[in-house]
């Protein structure tokens, strides 16, 4: 800007007088201009008020000329025709022989003059400016416009280059293989023309270009063939890097209308499978009678005549066939299976309300839940199947197989799909139909169905496990005064926290908390290789006939302990910390086979405690609270020899035994 103005002072500088020499004519037509222009800045002076720029700038002894004209090549204001300014009055020309009423009418006029000036030199300088920026912003678009342009020839000038590249190679062997069966078989162009290589010239080059110009004949075109092929299969192998694609792992937002419609498409798509399924669960079940007789019938015919497969491959042909008809608009009904009649579907609210979305999202999320909670069971059945997880079914499993190798062994591989085929038919189409009209029978006879019922799933297998290794450790009660004490109490006579109790150990119902225990004892399990801060875990402590039970966590987890009262060598009384005051109110077991010890402090009424324990083991005649050895070791040390094979109880997840157990937090 500041070059701008002095531009302007350099370009319009004049004299501080102007001339006097116009006639009166002149006179009157610019007087009636000023005064046309004085009128109009006057009634725009509120709507459109610019800034001086220049008046900050001017001297007494500069006069500057303006122009309004620009130059049609370089898109430049031009200064031609000039307004001269003085800077002591600004007087216009012959303001001095214009006939005024007063002093103030001429003031007022000169005032309204320079107004005009100054906003004539602002409008000057803006269009100045706003020229410049025009300018810069059209060379920006064009260099934007360039770049993108070049971006897109230089990716376009590559993909020609690799063309171009794969063209040349194929050329390349074209040529080399060419010019070898030339070498081999084409005569050279003298033998061919009868010309001299002294004698070519012009005119001589169409008779040798001629030999070239024939067709290959029925060996050549195979053996070119047959060479594109070999290249292009070695093209095939070579290492060429595939575009990434971006993956979105977490995929669409979860909406109830994306969540309907995809169960609309699940649904129209599965359709044709369920009612394959329920066609031939109809079919087995012998919905239609005469249609199953038939295709009964036709089973067994072709297994007899072996020609089972071509029946099914023809099958599917026909299918095929009827499915191509039906495309191309032939409205034909036909089916192998008839699923029956279809469910009518609910009619479609097309206004859902919030509620009614929530809904949905429930109803499918539990549907969802417990389809997949029935694969599971499957699916872990099948595991404890071929696992042995359930040796009976696995013993059945593992004898077919052995027979039916031997078998493949002896006799053809045709008269063991004859006898398998045949046994399928009446199994499918006989034995099952009583099976499924009379459950008792099916309960009774179907060894099939009941294996199928016995096989465990995960959490069956790790809690029949865990019962089997505890029902090991269950003592008998050999007191004299056995006959004068109370049964064991029944399952129905078990309170719910009994029941949660036995559950979350896995204890039969014969092993609830004895009396005075049902609730627990508080207590702190203190490990004394640890730190204070880590050395203390609180939980209760709960008695019953044979086992001492250490509830760290009330759902299931390895933290909680089980102390088979069998395993116990040493029961005494305790006191973790010699700083402490008084006897102290812990007690500390020893086990059996192992230097291993559990203390467990902070128990109120410890010797009530304590004694609750010794009397248990005085009824169930046990070493450590009688004093008499015992004569049978416990089950522990007769099958695993101390506490260092934890492979029978390192598959239970609900507790942990003592000796098995671990402080790792």
């Amino acid at each position: 800007m500041s070059q701008l103005k002095n531009a302007l002072k350099a370009r319009f500088r004049g004299s501080s007088h102007d001339k006097k020499s116009d006639n009166q004519e002149n006179k009157d037509q610019y007087h009636t201009k000023v005064r046309k222009r004085s009128h109009s800045a006057g009634s725009n002076k509120d709507r459109s008020p610019r800034k001086s720029v220049l008046s900050e700038h001017q001297t007494d002894e500069e006069a500057f000329e303006l122009v309004s004209s620009y130059c049609k090549d370089n898109d430049e204001p031009s200064f031609s025709s000039s307004v001269c300014l003085t800077p002591e009055m600004h007087t216009p020309p012959g303001i001095d022989e214009m006939p005024f009423r007063d002093d103030d009418e001429k003031i007022v006029y000169e005032e309204q003059m320079s107004r005009l000036q100054e906003q004539l030199v602002n409008v000057m300088i803006e269009n100045q400016s706003y020229s410049k920026e025009l300018q810069e912003y059209r060379s920006t678009v064009c260099l934007d416009r360039l770049k993108q342009e070049l971006e897109y020839e230089r990716k376009r000038n590559r993909s020609l280059e690799h063309k171009l590249a794969t063209i040349e190679k194929k050329r390349d062997r074209k040529v080399q293989r060419s010019k070898s069966d030339a070498s081999r078989r084409a005569p050279s162009p003298e033998a061919e023309t009868g010309i001299e290589p002294s004698e070519i010239d012009g005119s001589n080059w169409d008779k040798i270009a001629e030999p070239s110009m024939k067709k290959h004949g029925l060996w050549d075109r195979f053996w070119e063939r047959l060479l594109d092929f070999i290249y292009g299969t070695i093209d095939d192998f070579t290492e060429v890097p595939l575009p990434k694609k971006i993956e979105d792992r977490e995929g669409d937002p979860l909406t109830a209308k994306k969540l309907k419609e995809n169960l609309k498409r699940f649904g129209a798509g599965a359709k044709p499978y369920f009612n394959t399924a329920k066609g031939l669960y109809n079919l087995m079940t012998w919905k239609s009678p005469a249609y199953t007789m038939v295709i009964f019938m036709m089973y067994m015919y072709s297994v007899w005549k072996g020609f089972l497969l071509s029946l099914i491959l023809f099958l599917i042909t026909f299918k095929l066939f009827i499915n191509f008809l039906r495309y191309h608009r032939l409205n034909i009904e036909f089916n192998f299976l008839d699923p029956g009649e279809e469910e009518e579907a609910d009619p479609e609210s097309k206004d859902m309300g919030v509620s009614d979305k929530f809904n949905l999202v429930l109803h499918v999320a539990r549907k969802v839940q417990n389809t997949l909670g029935d694969i599971a069971d499957n699916l872990e059945k099948i595991k404890s199947l071929l696992t042995w997880r359930y040796p009976p079914a696995t013993k059945q499993i593992f004898l077919a197989a052995c027979l039916g190798f031997i078998a493949s062994c002896v006799f053809p591989t045709p008269y063991l799909f004859y006898i398998a085929g045949l046994y399928a038919g009446i199994k499918l189409f006989i034995v099952n139909f009583f099976y499924n009209k009379y459950p008792r029978l099916k309960l009774k006879y179907d060894s099939t169905y009941q294996m199928w019922l016995a096989l465990p799933t995960d959490s069956q297998y790790v809690k029949r496990h865990a019962e089997s290794e505890i029902d090991k450790y269950i003592l008998v009660n050999c007191s004299e005064e056995a006959n004068e004490e109370p049964p064991f109490p029944v399952p129905d006579q078990l309170s719910s926290d009994d029941k949660s109790f036995c559950e979350l150990f896995s204890l039969p119902h014969s092993e609830c908390p004895i009396t005075g225990w049902q609730t627990g004892r508080r207590c702190t399990l203190i490990n004394r290789d640890k730190s204070l801060t880590s050395a203390f875990k609180n939980g209760k402590i709960y008695l019953t006939q044979s086992f001492l039970c250490f509830e760290r966590n009330k759902n299931p987890s390895r933290k909680n302990i089980v102390i088979p009262l069998s395993d116990i060598s040493k029961l005494e009384k305790a006191k973790p910390y010699s700083l402490l005051p008084g006897r102290g109110m812990a007690i500390e077991i020893t086990l059996a086979g192992s230097e291993k010890s559990f203390v467990f402090g902070g128990i109120l009424n410890r010797d009530e405690v304590f004694q609750s324990i010794v009397d248990v083991g005085i009824q169930k005649r046990l070493s450590w609270a009688t004093g008499v050895p015992q004569v049978s070791p416990s089950p522990r040390l007769q099958h695993g020899g101390g506490y260092t094979n934890k492979s029978n109880t390192g598959t239970i997840q609900n507790f942990s035994f003592a000796g098995d157990y671990e402080d790792s937090d």
